[in-house]
């Protein structure tokens, strides 16, 4: 079956009205025809014109008719039609499946097919059953917003066209503004649109399904997955508001060893024609820290392309009167925690040249966790050939094991510190002649004591588990290793934490900002389950006191952030995803209220070790 038609190209004399307008005129306006044009663009289907006449002969007839502002791009001119209905559907962007061309002339119609391969083509016999089509459904558009949209690209291309200085200078002058919006619950028919229906600059092509319950019940499973962060595209420049024209969505887990880093992973990454050329797809890339992505079939922007684009800014309103662009908090932020900090990050992109995170983190295995401060200082100060060695053995990532969150940082960077493992029950593991300290669990053994069960228990539990031969053998190689070369050890959060934390920002240089995380006081342990998190009390007390000894230091706390239960996830500090942005928006709204470190700690005051 045809797919839905988008827009449809009218020809003019014997198609839209009888007669001929430059020969004899027009014997008869088809009242019904015009009709037709408003329903279609109600329906927010276009219409354009492609017509053999006298452009300055028939623009103003349509005037006169309250017509002409009803149809997009028309082409009136003595060419052949071939050619340049070819040109009009590039124009307008649209696959020529979602394009019919409506003329008597027969050679003009097989022209047509010929020149525009799919196009849909239908003689002038066919207008009568035109809005009873199926393929002619649309969606209900009575404020006529697509049409309008596309009036505007009309009048930008004109001027494009007779623009001085090259496209990129036109582009500099058209004020391009891109606002991102993260409550997408409210927008999820325009994200199956855009995922559905994108093409050129759609670069995952993961359609959606065609029934819209079922595409709408996709999209708010994946709202629901704290691992999954997302944003709704506006963009709008000197010529009118062209909507939400682009989508993103990002998955947050596992570990990207290629890079070196938390894996980011683009699910769908698509954008309308309406902004075709300029650029925003390439611009925004990066400002989301540019995920992995596979590419799809052929799209008209390379995502790896490094030239710069300077006539794009960030806002927070598109509207010209509100358009106050987003001030960077910092030149760089570093972001450390746990399951929280890349999903934290993603909302912080907007206020920063640069953002660079560590968390936890799968590796093969088995689950790495380094939000703890004792364990943030340990993989500051471990980056050695041995401790090389040591990763190898255990087939963990060298530069996921250690970090360089002192290291030359710019002036006035912001640090994003969460150090939720810092109670009793994380479990640490430290090397008994080197001091390295981790928290690592491998996968099937979480719940299980495997440190100080005996041999032959921890083979039975191995054993019980579901591992593929492979699995078994890593398992069974890690807790080997660790169980000869690590002893547990407990962190007492009343009296270790406030001494890491001061140790922490006496690294820090002049000039650096930092706000501690600390999670909410509720956990979903179970589906229908939220208990008190008795743990988190003590941390968030002895952290607000360390805080209130520095004034470069500040607090966000997710526990100011859930507005209800329903927004608590299973696990620890896992959270619906507009939790995060909230956060982000806190810890942005803390930072600004802060002075920067302006000295070093006295070498006569206390030493905390």
């Amino acid at each position: 079956m045809s797919e839905q038609v988008r827009l449809v190209i009218w020809d003019l004399d014997e198609t839209f009205w009888k007669g001929t307008i430059g020969e004899g005129g027009i014997e008869a306006y088809v009242q019904a025809h015009h009709d037709i044009v408003i329903e279609l663009a109600q329906r927010g289907i276009l219409s354009s014109i492609c017509s053999k006449n006298d452009a300055a002969q028939v623009l103003p007839y349509l005037e006169e008719r309250n017509i002409a502002d009803y149809f997009i791009f028309p082409s009136i001119n003595w060419e052949p039609k071939g050619s340049r209905l070819a040109a009009l559907v590039e124009t307008v962007q649209l696959r020529p499946g979602t394009v019919m061309f409506i003329d008597d002339n027969p050679g003009n119609r097989a022209e047509a097919a010929a020149m525009v391969p799919g196009l849909q083509v239908e003689d002038e016999t066919f207008i009568g059953r035109l809005l009873d089509d199926p393929r002619f459904v649309g969606k209900d558009d009575r404020e006529l917003t697509r049409l309008a949209q596309y009036k505007l690209l009309e009048t930008r291309k004109k001027d494009e066209i007779q623009a001085p200085g090259g496209n990129e200078a036109f582009l500099r002058g058209c004020d391009i503004r891109v606002r991102l919006e993260y409550d997408i619950a409210r927008h999820i028919d325009r994200v199956v649109e855009l995922i559905n229906r994108t093409n050129q600059l759609n670069f995952t092509k993961r359609r959606l399904p065609e029934n819209a319950d079922e595409a709408r019940a996709i999209i708010e499973a994946a709202l629901g997955d704290p691992f999954i962060q997302c944003g709704l595209v506006q963009v709008a420049d000197k010529y009118g508001d062209y909507g939400f024209v682009g989508f993103f969505m990002i998955e947050n887990n596992g570990v990207d060893r290629d890079r070196g880093q938390l894996r980011q992973r683009l699910l769908h990454y698509c954008f309308s024609c309406r902004t075709l050329g300029m650029q925003v797809e390439r611009w925004l890339y990066p400002r989301i820290r540019s995920p992995q992505v596979e590419v799809v079939g052929e799209v008209l922007t390379d995502l790896s392309d490094p030239s710069p684009i300077d006539w794009i800014r960030m806002v927070q309103a598109v509207d010209v009167a509100a358009a106050t662009p987003v001030a960077a908090v910092a030149p760089e932020i570093r972001i450390h925690g746990g399951c929280e900090a890349n999903s934290v990050a993603h909302y912080l992109t907007a206020y920063a040249e640069k953002v660079v995170v560590t968390g936890n983190f799968h590796a093969g295995t088995n689950f790495v966790r380094v939000n703890g401060s004792s364990l943030l200082l340990s993989a500051c100060d471990r980056a050695t050939p041995e401790f090389a060695r040591e990763v190898a053995i255990l087939d963990l990532p060298y530069s996921l094991m250690t970090n360089r969150f002192f290291d030359a940082p710019p002036d006035g960077a912001l640090f994003v510190l969460g150090a939720q493992l810092d109670n009793p029950r994380s479990g640490r593991l430290r090397h008994r002649r080197r001091g390295w300290e981790i928290v690592l669990d491998p996968h099937g053994l979480e719940e299980f004591d495997w440190m100080g069960a005996s041999e032959a228990d921890l083979a039975e539990r191995i054993a019980s588990r579901d591992f593929s031969p492979e699995a078994e053998m890593s398992v069974q190689a890690t807790t080997r290793h660790l169980r000869a070369n690590y002893e547990q050890i407990a962190f007492d959060t009343e009296r270790d934490l406030p001494a890491c934390l001061e140790r922490i920002f006496d690294r820090l240089s002049l000039g650096s900002r930092v706000i501690l995380m600390t999670d909410h006081s509720r956990v979903r342990l179970e589906r229908d389950r939220v208990v008190p998190a008795t743990w988190t009390e003590l941390y968030r007390r002895i952290v607000g006191e360390v805080a209130a000894r520095h004034d470069f230091v500040s607090v966000a706390s997710f526990e100011d952030h859930v507005r209800d239960d329903d927004e608590i996830c299973m696990g620890g500090n896992h959270y619906n995803r507009m939790v995060y942005y909230r956060m982000a928006e806190a810890i942005v709204a803390a930072a600004r209220a802060i002075p920067g470190k302006s000295s070093v700690r006295s070498p006569t005051e206390p030493a905390l070790s």
